[in-house]
């Protein structure tokens, strides 16, 4: 996610969705947020299998660029008949499919994308701190708050209460976060 809930950025040709857009998302899916969550969830999930059907070898990702870019429409104003949401989504999908065939897959090591060794610990916390510092308040906040709260679902579930989400869609948020940091930060370290 890409900020406090503005418009949406772009890193290298990459999209970032917003807290607003993915809102957004969440509401065509179910007017509840907790049933919005879950269907979220099994339509990536749907998504993934989809992907891994067609031979790909990026699933997750892929279809975490396919929800991306149907939140973007979304936002932009894209008019989807009722009932029609999942067919689209697949629709946006083959597209996202087609273009990954396209260009050169990145092999990914099991779920952690691969970080260039550093030459030393400092190095690797420079880049940290320097993505970190280049993010907005509230989605550093998030994401440290996140992780310094462990396993520890109580926590958890009332950093989701305090932004009115549901424990579901606090996970997806923080993992984008989290994804987007290790992107910023391989870069860096590069």
């Amino acid at each position: 996610m890409a900020g406090d809930g503005g418009a949406a950025g772009t890193t290298k040709g990459r999209w970032d969705l917003t807290a607003d857009t993915f809102e957004r998302l969440l509401e065509a899916l179910d007017p509840d947020r907790e049933r919005a969550a879950v269907a979220y969830e099994r339509l990536r999930y749907r998504v993934i299998g989809l992907l891994r059907w067609w031979g790909s070898a990026a699933a997750e990702q892929l279809a975490d660029d396919t929800l991306d870019r149907v939140a973007r429409k979304l936002q932009e104003g894209a008019q989807i008949a009722p009932g029609s949401l999942g067919a689209y989504v697949r629709g946006v999908a083959r597209l996202v499919f087609y273009e990954s065939t396209r260009e050169p897959l990145v092999p990914l090591a099991g779920r952690e994308p691969e970080m260039p060794a550093p030459n030393d610990a400092s190095e690797a916390a420079d880049c940290l701190d320097r993505c970190l510092a280049s993010w907005g308040a509230a989605d550093r906040d998030l994401l440290l708050r996140y992780y310094d709260a462990g396993k520890a679902s109580d926590l958890r579930r009332q950093m989701a209460d305090g932004l009115g989400i549901s424990a579901t869609a606090l996970r997806i948020r923080t993992h984008r976060l989290r994804t987007r940091l290790e992107r910023c930060v391989t870069t860096c370290l590069k």
